[in-house]
């Protein structure tokens, strides 16, 4: 590292003497839209050839009698006069359904319209989604539901209401039917029933930039709180960052090619095609011309999913490496620096760009002022070959100062492990093999943190990694920090840690200040603690801890294709034995981490 970007010990990710990075307020609602929902849906309906059901639903009888009483001069309205006014607007009802072609895949799509009712959730809309499920199941294909929805209808009541138990049980009929993505798309305004029911209970939430989406929408918030609510708090894009939604699309054309790329690199291998011992799967890297990373910093707002690096950006590359010191225990001190600074070093993006082909993103960055601003734990579908993974763990974020590029290190919040639970369902739905990438030195270490749930959180993503029913594969790539870190490094099926990667019970600083009883240890305590407290990846494997090293130099491009040629040869040795056999070598493995000999008294 550069001198002036040198720091002497970092503390739970936070690099001390490094310049302070402060998140732009706004900088997400950089170029946000304004979206016509009634129009996108019809462009998105002949993007995708719509063909709508022939079953047509509407109220025949009004058994609430709801009445709105009209004002001086006007007549009051009953339900089926409202809907008689509606109809004239040339609609029927709220919601239809019916089959589509999605990167040529044939899909069944649910869609829910703005121009009648605004939407409103009914006993109609409840039909239609529940007709849209079962043909959805008959037909073996996959279920993607547009939503725009300004709440429950209010005419029907409590019946309106339990259209929110009928949605959600009808998608949790298909998932238990069909192995096949069940797709959210938030194409507008999305508030109250729907949000609480259909939308969270999906695979995969998508929505488009301009869309708004909540539970209770701003003028009931106002009503309650007494306050304001601030524009654009309840927009998808602030929904994306407080993990919500998983992804945010531009517009409908680009929303069309994602869902695309989805159903394509999520659907499994033939038996023919299926990777076996002598595979010689084609990945995107074939030791890359250059032998350091780049980056391009982008303009300010929401960017993603694509990997594509945009040609009319200025490049920047890591800061060079320097050469380690003769002293061991210096060595170590540097080697963990490095670990929370260095560009260059491969991460979970790099990984799947890399080591695999047909890679889709589950998530969106931020480009900010100098500063790429990752979710904390991010996932993504890649293949090798024809055999798709999971792919989902700690994401670092990235700053430029001056002419060169420093890693920002990774602290998940409750949220980040909410939504690695959630990818791991849906990679389990679709029975995919999971590959876990770590590199964090914990969890985010905030008391708003600890009020959500912060050791709950931990907790149950460490027993889901472990649980996971398809063949898991583990990656530190380089630091694994506390139980944060833990959290997204199962000690399953296999796991791997590149050379330079370190684990620790406690970043070092944190550990020694422990140790030695005190909030500030000195740089000799903090030395003496890292150089003994055996946490490199040889300690590890030495220790019995992980199954395997990769070798790693300066070419972060040869790393990863030494990575790949793991990963490779692991999963094919796991893909091998029956559940049975899977779970039991996993059960008995987990039972031996053990390091150190005991002695029974």
């Amino acid at each position: 590292m550069n001198d002036d970007l040198d720091a002497q010990f970092y503390g739970e990710g936070l690099p001390v003497g490094l310049p302070t990075f402060v998140p732009k307020v706004g900088a997400h609602l950089t170029n946000r839209r304004k979206v016509n929902s009634p129009q996108e849906l019809l462009d998105f309906q002949e993007l995708v050839q719509f063909k709508p059901s022939k079953g047509n639903w509407s109220i025949g009888k009004d058994l609430i009698g709801l009445i709105r009483r009209g004002s001086a001069g006007e007549k009051d309205e009953s339900y089926l006069d409202k809907l008689r006014r509606e109809s004239k607007r040339g609609k029927s009802e709220s919601s239809t359904f019916g089959l589509a072609t999605i990167g040529g895949r044939q899909v069944v799509l649910y869609a829910m319209n703005w121009d009648f009712f605004a939407g409103s959730l009914g006993v109609v809309s409840g039909e239609a989604f529940q007709a849209a499920a079962d043909l959805a199941i008959s037909k073996k294909v996959p279920f993607v539901s547009v939503y725009v929805s300004s709440g429950v209808r209010q005419h029907e009541n409590f019946a309106g209401l339990t259209q929110m138990t009928r949605m959600v049980e009808a998608i949790r009929h298909y998932k238990e039917q069909v192995a096949l993505p069940q797709v959210a798309v938030l194409l507008g305004n999305v508030w109250g029933g729907v949000s609480a029911s259909a939308v969270p209970n999906a695979d995969l939430i998508v929505a488009t930039s301009g869309t708004d989406y909540g539970f209770a929408g701003p003028n009931v918030i106002e009503a309650f709180e007494g306050m304001s609510v601030p524009a654009g708090s309840q927009s998808a894009e602030a929904n994306l960052l407080d993990r919500n939604i998983d992804v945010v699309l531009r517009d409908v054309p680009e929303l069309v090619s994602y869902l695309g790329e989805l159903f394509s690199v999520s659907a499994l291998p033939d038996r023919q095609s299926a990777l076996n011992a002598s595979s010689r799967p084609s990945i995107r890297n074939v030791t890359g011309p250059d032998a350091r990373r780049s980056f391009d910093f982008g303009p300010v707002g929401i960017h993603g999913p694509s990997f594509a690096l945009d040609p009319s950006i200025p490049l920047v590359q890591p800061a060079p490496s320097r050469a380690p010191s003769d002293d061991p225990a210096d060595a170590l001190v540097e080697r963990y620096q490095d670990l929370m600074t260095d560009a260059n070093r491969i991460d979970l993006e790099f990984i799947a760009r890399y080591a695999f082909s047909d890679t889709l993103a589950i998530y969106n960055f931020v480009a900010e002022d100098n500063f790429k601003r990752y979710p904390a734990v991010v996932g993504a579908i890649a293949k090798i070959g024809n055999q798709p993974f999971i792919i989902v763990g700690t994401q670092p974020s990235y700053q430029r100062i001056g002419d060169t590029v420093v890693k920002r290190p990774s602290n998940p919040a409750p949220e980040d492990f909410d939504y690695m639970q959630r990818m791991l369902e849906l990679g389990e739905r679709l029975h995919l093999p999971a590959l876990f990438v770590t590199d964090t030195l914990g969890a985010k270490p905030t008391l708003e943190s600890e009020r959500r749930g912060q050791s709950r959180a931990i907790a149950k993503a460490i027993l889901k990694g472990i649980d996971y029913s398809q063949p898991v594969i583990t990656v530190v790539a380089g630091a694994l920090g506390s139980g944060g870190g833990l959290a997204t490094t199962p000690m399953a099926d296999h796991v791997i840690m590149l050379e330079k990667a370190m684990a620790f019970v406690a970043e070092p600083r944190s550990a020694a200040s422990i140790l030695y009883k005190t909030a500030t240890p000195s740089h000799e305590q903090v030395k003496v603690t890292v150089s003994t407290m055996r946490s490199t990846a040889q300690d590890q494997l030495d220790l019995g801890l992980v199954d395997e090293v990769v070798p790693e130099g300066s070419n972060p491009y040869r790393t990863v294709e030494l990575l790949h040629a793991s990963i490779l040869r692991s999963y094919v040795e796991l893909s091998a034995l029956s559940a049975k056999k899977l779970r039991q070598r996993r059960a008995d493995r987990i039972r031996g981490l053990r390091a150190f000999e005991l002695i029974q008294k």
